[in-house]
This record gives structure tokens, sequence and C-alpha cells, in this order.
């Protein structure tokens, strides 16, 4: 008969081979002996699955192991929970500690008040700053439950919570990143019989290059997980729940996650009146900031890819799954219009077999009925893509004069893109002659808006952004590239940049440096730039700037007179050297 059980510790495990031993050795280590450990083994590839076992073989009757098929931390505490046994259940990550009371003094709490939840503090441990902090939950002993969730710290921590088992007998994590967010506030407000332990018990290893700290295409995950969190809660504590999420969703929209901010806007709009009518952020100066988010125009979270040769590759698809795994792609082809909907220069352009001239009104049409970003098939976008849907219509060069019909985006509807369309209706050169879209769009702007056709980012008239080749069309290896022509297969660590392109950028990287040099010499050695001279003024390390001299100078005597496409790899080395110094400058 088994002994009874007071704490359950469930430890998901998945890679963390270097840290899984510290962690089970920890929970061992608690004083509360009516426990058991539960590891799930995710399907980790490495040495855990063997760790667990022979855990499990050390400590029988303690420790038991249960391995499945990866899915996730959410669907891995799910399993545990599931298998617990007793009267309450702790999560624990496999890269963090418990100290030695943890379960005995929550547990002791949570029985002498009929607590659901039971919270204590956390310790968390900079890695590789080697420092730590402490994070407090609540300010006093006593928890007050409006008060905590509006403005109490670690309410999405899973790990520092002690649950009574019940809990989830009827709710469950889901599989996505910040699983946490998505539930344990919720939970929070739905449970209020809530204990508090104010005692630092829970270690929270806090590294870079993890999941959580990493920008990828997952992290878009977070704003569904605010969004559970707003629908979940209890409405006894709308307005406190709503105030907790609009202080997170501020930093993480300026700070942590900034990338994201198209993403959180919809949000935030989604839930205007409740933000508008909160009355803790009428009251907090800072936090109300957001609100002017609610103003801003969004782009749609849309990827339209118009394929009339045939059907879009398989590896495009891909890259848009792993990398906007929340975003709409509006997959065309030739069915996408009725043939008696199409201009009369279109229909002529497929019956001559010129699939690119009807392409590109395909993809120009659909972006104006539904907004979003166009990104030709032979185009390969990075998350960086993301943040260009805070533009109202945007479109980039792809050389000193030509712009680019790669990779462009608006909202619905947009006047601009109206303007366009007509002009495919009108007797001209552009129709009878089948040219590109980008020269129509390029002289559409020089009329209208005033475009200097010299290859630099210019925004028009306060509406329309046009950015430099670096940015939609070539990746020049600083930081800036969205979007890049990819038609031709190169080798890694190679980038394909024409002549003429790699020249204008050599000549803007000698522009800038003359300038700095120019700065440094007209001020005394030593001395601070003012805040009104160019940040280009500020000074290099001596071995970078020889370095980055060195590399200028090679970049422009190797390419001056290219006219041609050209496999560049010192490129790579100028554009990290550039970007160093431009992140020195920012900081």
């Amino acid at each position: 008969m088994r002994p009874a059980v007071k704490v359950s510790v469930v430890i998901p495990v998945y890679g963390v081979e270097n840290y899984l031993e510290r962690a089970v050795d920890s929970v061992l280590s608690q004083t509360l002996e009516e426990k058991e450990i539960l590891l799930v083994d995710d399907g980790s590839p490495d040495a855990c699955p063997a760790i667990c076992d022979r855990y499990a073989r050390d400590y029988p009757g303690l420790v038991r192991v249960i391995h499945k098929q990866n899915e996730g931390l959410g669907l891995a505490r799910n399993t545990g929970a599931q298998a617990a046994c007793g009267e309450y259940i702790a999560f624990v990550d496999s890269d963090d500690t418990v100290e030695p009371t943890m379960y005995e003094e929550m547990y002791a709490k949570a029985v002498q008040e009929g607590c659901d939840i039971v919270m204590c503090d956390v310790r968390i441990r900079y890695v590789e700053e080697g420092r730590e902090s402490v994070s407090v939950t609540y300010p006093r002993p006593e928890i007050d439950l409006p008060d905590y969730i509006a403005r109490g710290n670690n309410i999405t921590y899973s790990v520092n919570k002690l649950f009574r088992r019940a809990i989830w007998a009827e709710n469950a994590y889901e599989k996505m990143l910040f699983e946490d967010i998505a539930l344990i506030p919720a939970l929070v407000t739905r449970y209020p019989r809530i204990g508090y332990v104010p005692k630092p018990f829970y270690n929270y290893y806090r590294r870079s290059n993890t999941i959580s700290t990493s920008q990828v295409g997952e992290m878009a995950d977070i704003v569904q997980a605010f969004r559970h969190f707003l629908g979940r809660s209890d409405p006894a504590y709308r307005e406190e729940a709503v105030y907790c999420a609009a202080k997170q969703l501020y930093w993480n929209m300026t700070q942590s996650r900034v990338l994201f901010q198209p993403d959180f806007i919809e949000l935030l709009k989604e839930y205007r009146k409740d933000f508008l009518l909160n009355p803790y952020l009428e009251k907090d100066k800072e936090t109300r900031k957001i609100l002017a988010f609610l103003d801003r125009e969004v782009i749609p979270d849309n990827l339209i890819c118009v394929h009339l040769d045939g059907p879009v590759p398989e590896e495009y698809r891909q890259e848009v799954a792993r990398d906007f795994p929340r975003a709409r792609l509006i997959d065309a082809g030739r069915d996408a219009f009725p043939p008696e909907q199409l201009p009369a220069t279109v229909r002529s352009a497929l019956q001559q077999g010129r699939t690119g001239y009807a392409q590109e009104y395909y993809a120009l049409r659909l972006l104006w009925e539904e907004g979003g970003i166009v990104v030709n098939p032979d185009r390969r976008a990075s998350l960086r893509l993301k943040r260009l849907r805070l533009n109202r219509i945007f479109f980039g060069f792809e050389d000193g004069e030509a712009i680019t019909a790669g990779c462009y985006g608006a909202l619905p509807g947009h006047y601009v893109l109206q303007a366009l369309l007509e002009t495919y209706e009108a007797d001209t050169v552009y129709n009878r002659m089948f040219l590109p879209l980008g020269d129509r769009v390029r002289d559409f702007l020089i009329l209208h808006f005033g475009l200097k056709p010299n290859g630099r980012s210019q925004l028009l008239k306060k509406e329309v952004q046009v950015y430099l080749p670096s940015v939609l069309a070539y990746d020049m290896k600083d930081g800036e590239n969205c979007c890049k022509n990819a038609a031709i297969p190169v080798p890694e660590g190679y980038e394909l940049i024409r002549g003429d392109v790699l020249k204008m950028w050599s000549d803007r990287l000698m522009e800038n440096w003359n300038l700095y040099k120019r700065e440094r010499e007209r001020k005394p050695a030593g001395s601070k730039p003012a805040d009104s001279a160019p940040p280009e003024s500020l000074p290099l390390p001596e071995r970078t700037r020889r370095e980055l001299d060195e590399r200028i100078r090679e970049v422009v005597e190797t390419y001056e007179s290219s006219t041609s496409w050209r496999l560049t790899r010192p490129l790579r080395a100028v554009g990290s050297l550039w970007k160093r110094f431009k992140e020195r400058r920012r900081a």
C-alpha cells in the first residue's frame, strides 16, 4: 500500500542533462517526507531519460518516471498532474532548484488555512551576470486578492505555487509557449482561497538563449496567452485582471518583445473598451501610456503569395509556418480572380504567357482587398518583417533607383493601391509594354509623393515608407534585413548581391566613415560628443577602427567598378563590424 502523499512534485524533463540532477536532488532534500517526485521525460534526446530511470531505481516509491513523446512543457506538466497522487501538486522546471523547507512550509500553510493555492517568493539567479535578486510576491503576509491581482508579482509563475490537486481535474495547460500566462493568472482569480509564505523558496536560473528569451516565430504565442488570460479570468476581478495584463503588455511592447508590437496592438484593440475604462490605468501615468497604441493602425497579419507558374515551393511554406505561425497565408493561383474581373491588359498578358506581369497585378489587388504583406515565392522573409506592419504602406528600393515588387505591404483599401490598380485600366506604356510593377510604383511615387530615386530610406508625406535595398532586397548583415531575394541558391555564409548595389552600400559606409573621422579630428581627444553631434562621432576602439577601415577599403576597391551579380563573403565582415559600431552607438 502506497504511503500517504501530501505533495506531488512534477518535473518536466527535456534537454537538460547538465542541470537535471541538481534540480532533482533539491527536491529529494525537501524536509517534507510525505512527497513523491514525478519525472516526465518529454522525449528528451540527450542523457535525461537514463538519468530519470536511475533516480527511479535508486529511490523506489519516491521517484516515478513517465516517458512520453515530445509535446512541449505544458503537456508534460499535464501528464504529471494527471498521474499525481498528492493532496497538492507543485511544478519545478528541470534547470531550477528549490530550498529544503519549501514544500513543508507551504503545505502547512495550505492545510492551516484551507487554501486552494499557496505562493512564495522567487530568487532570480542571472547566470551570465553572476548576480541575483529576490522577486517579492506581495508586500504583506496576508493576500488581499483584488490588490494582489492588480499589483502583486509572480502571478504568471507556475513554479512558485502549490495547487490543490482537484484544480487539475478541471484545468490543463495548452500546447503553446507562455502556457503559464495563458492559465495561471486566470486560476488565481477563480480559486480565491490563496495563501502566501513570504520566503524566496524557488530558485529561478535565468539564462540567455532560452526559448523564452529568443526571438522566434512561436513567440507570437504570447499574444494568444494574454488573450486566454483575459478571456478566462473570473469576471468578478475583471478590472484587476485587465490592469495586471496591461502592465505586462506594456513592458513586453516597449522593452522585452518590441518585434511583436503589431500583434500586441491588435490584442489591445480587441479589448479597447476594457483598457479605456479601467480605473487602475487611469491612475497609473506610466502604464497608461499603453492607451496611445490604440490609435495605431496595423497592417493585417496576412502574407500574400501569388504563384501563376506553379505551386508554392514547400520550403517557402515551411519557412512561413516556422517564422509566422499565426499569420494567414493567402496562397493565390490562377483561379484567384475570374477572367471577366481582370483588366484587358492582364488577360492579354496571361494569353501571351507574360505571367510575371499578371502575377504582380494579382498580388496588388489582393493586397488592396485584404491588406497584409506581399512576399513573392522567390523571396525569403525573416521574423523582422513583423515590425513593418506598423506602417500604413511601404515599399523598398531594389537598387539605387528601382523599387522592388518582391516584398511590399499596406493596409487594406489604401488609396495608393487603388490608384495603382486603376493604372492597369488605362492605355499607357506600362500596359502596352507589360512593364514591371516596380517601374509603375516608382514613377507614381515620384509624381505624387516626391520620391527621390536614390536608394535611400524616405518617408513620403508622412504616409508612404520607402526602405533601403538592405531591408527588402538584400541582406547586408547589418541586422536590418526583413526580406531578401532567394531565387538563386548560394553557399552557406554568402550573399548574392548586385555589383552596383554593393558599390552603393560601400559608398555609404565610406560616407559614414569619413564623417566619423572628420568629427574625431574636429573634437579634442577624450572629449565627450555633444548631444547634437552625429552618432558616428562616438569613438571606436582602436582595433575595431583599424579593422573596419581595412574592410571598407577592401569592399570599395574590390567592387568599385562592378556591375554584375557577385557572391560575396567580405560583405559579412563589414556588416558585422558596422553592426557592432551601431549597437555601441545606440548604447
